[in-house]
């Protein structure tokens, strides 16, 4: 398994659309490491779109995921951007997770061949 600390989206497009609101160094290095868990667990991505907004008292982030087994998007609000890019990276997880399982769930209820059902 691959160490996440070494993991990117190297050779991936990543978009970074800001409204309203200009991002802080922390910012930054907290969607470097949200891209990082992202590259760990998806294969080949192609593309991260970001676009972050500023809300009266909240900020609103939307992520678009173009990956080679798929899109993939998640949106939250939150109070500050940091929580709402942790928040957003789980939910991408979360979808990535309810897939794989979705597909490995479909593969155990086959029946082999050769074997008829009791």
């Amino acid at each position: 398994m691959k160490d996440p600390r070494q993991s990117t989206a190297e050779g991936a497009t990543i978009a970074l659309v800001c409204r309203d609101i200009e991002l802080t160094d922390g910012d930054r290095k907290e969607m470097e490491k949200s891209e990082a868990a992202l590259a760990h667990v998806f294969p080949k991505i192609h593309r991260i779109d970001w676009t972050v907004t500023a809300r009266p008292r909240e900020v609103e982030l939307h992520a678009r995921l173009h990956t080679r087994v798929g899109d993939y998007e998640a949106r939250c609000g939150s109070k500050d951007t940091r929580s709402a890019l942790q928040a957003v990276t789980k939910k991408l997880l979360a979808q990535q997770r309810a897939h794989k399982e979705t597909a490995l769930g479909s593969r155990r209820s086959e029946t082999p061949r050769g074997h008829a059902e009791a």
